[in-house]
């Protein structure tokens, strides 16, 4: 299954974001920790007022939603108490799928 993941980041953690940003994207491209997931797409959001970094979102394959959430909970940025809010919804991928 497919799932996107929209996560706001709490804006007082800014600076521990910065400092595990590159923790955290060795994270989404190491499969060893969840075999079973795949992160096809990701990358921050920004806010509109100022384009600061607000979240992040990601396109991933897990083989259940308590997968996907497995995956998220795992993370850097989950561990380290910097996601304000994560939603995590199954996705029916049709338009510029890889492969």
């Amino acid at each position: 299954m497919h799932f996107v993941v929209f996560m706001t980041h709490k804006q007082e953690m800014g600076q521990e974001r910065s400092r595990l940003s590159e923790a955290f994207t060795n994270y989404v491209h190491d499969s060893t920790h969840h075999p079973d997931v795949t992160v096809h797409h990701g990358g921050p959001t920004l806010d509109e007022s100022d384009n600061t970094i607000n979240g992040l979102l990601l396109v991933l394959e897990a083989p259940s939603p308590e997968g996907a959430r497995a995956f998220v909970a795992d993370s850097p940025y989950a561990k380290a108490g910097i996601i304000a809010e994560s939603q995590i919804r199954a996705w029916n991928w049709l338009t510029g799928r890889p492969g």
